[in-house]
């Protein structure tokens, strides 16, 4: 892993133990490889809209998110508290892009988001039409 790809993990679990911790539940990074997926974009990048960097556009930004939640749902990194951390992250990272968007919608959509009929595209295509 790259060292952006370290601090990412080193971001995403404190995001998750602070979570865990709160809600009484299993503290931990459950699956090592799941989390590299997680933070290792195709072609060796990874997830610099968590590390604070501006994005040349938007549509790099929906990308990167479509990436981060199909990974954080379908691979389950954490023991616990995996999509509260997915929504934590992304409601973050959107404040910080001075995004407008409804944290209810949000929410509904992570809670009810089934990888297995929505890949990382269907994912960025959501945010590009609730996210502006």
């Amino acid at each position: 892993m790259t060292n952006d790809q370290v601090q990412q993990v080193k971001i995403l679990g404190f995001a998750n133990w602070l979570l865990a911790r709160k809600f009484g539940t299993e503290i931990g990074i459950r699956d090592t490889n799941a989390m590299e997926n997680v933070v290792s974009l195709p072609g060796g990048g990874s997830l610099t809209c968590f590390l604070g960097e501006k994005l040349s556009n938007r549509r790099d930004l929906y990308t990167q998110l479509g990436w981060f939640v199909y990974y954080m749902i379908s691979g389950e990194p954490f023991n616990s508290k995996n999509r509260s951390t997915t929504l934590l992250m992304l409601s973050w990272c959107l404040k910080y892009y001075q995004m407008d968007y409804d944290i209810e919608a949000l929410r509904d959509f992570i809670r009810n988001m089934d990888p297995m009929k929505q890949g990382n595209s269907d994912i960025s295509l959501w945010f590009s039409s609730n996210c502006h």
